[in-house]
């Protein structure tokens, strides 16, 4: 099995706050999500969407796997399905509504990867002390973990996060490849479309 090799974009999600399905964005005549998908294969040999309801995606032509635990956990299903669904040692996680992929940052967290003394469940970026749960690698170790958290109810992801082998990214080591941080920028309301703008010029980024 490679180390690296799975890249999965999590669709879920009800978009309440944006009012519409976010994961349906587009720029021009061109998804968002086959943007990310376009770069994210640059480093990737695989990248598969996580959805529910998947039909509505068939015109991506990119594959899509379904939650095995269905509606009402949230993330933490989508997780569970990739790793369940791994051709990889480390899958790398990103959530649909964060549409910035920054490839130097994600090679980097991968030498960190590689480079570690000690084995880790996860490795995941800090903002402000928030855990980037939905940007970053996830072992298939974890998935004993994280089915023993999901059948124990809790669904949080920063709190599953505490039950692993974590590892983190600091803000400031991130801030070396995106002073902004504007991979972490999230899609949550309308206002917030206005960074698309800024998408197409950043895709080599």
């Amino acid at each position: 099995m490679e180390k690296f090799g799975d890249a999965f974009i999590l669709c879920g999600g009800k978009s309440r706050r944006m009012g519409f399905d976010k994961s349906l964005l587009k720029i021009g005549d061109e998804y968002v999500i086959n943007i990310m998908a376009a770069q994210l294969g640059e480093i990737f040999h695989s990248v598969r969407l996580c959805a529910n309801g998947g039909s509505k995606f068939s015109e991506f032509g990119i594959e899509i796997l379904e939650d095995i635990y269905g509606g009402g956990i949230g993330p933490a299903a989508a997780v569970h399905a990739a790793l369940t669904a791994a051709k990889s040692q480390f899958v790398f996680i990103i959530a649909v509504d964060m549409p910035f992929i920054n490839i130097a940052h994600i090679l980097h967290m991968k030498k960190l990867i590689e480079n570690a003394k000690s084995p880790m469940d996860a490795l995941i970026p800090l903002t402000n002390e928030h855990k980037e749960a939905l940007y970053g690698f996830y072992n298939i170790s974890a998935l004993p973990k994280i089915i023993r958290e999901i059948e124990s109810e809790n669904f949080a992801m920063h709190r599953i996060l505490t039950k692993l082998d974590t590892a983190y990214i600091s803000e400031d080591e991130s801030r070396l490849f995106d002073t902004q941080l504007t991979m972490f920028a999230n899609l949550n309301y309308q206002k917030d479309l206005a960074i698309l703008e800024n998408l197409k010029s950043t895709k080599s980024t």
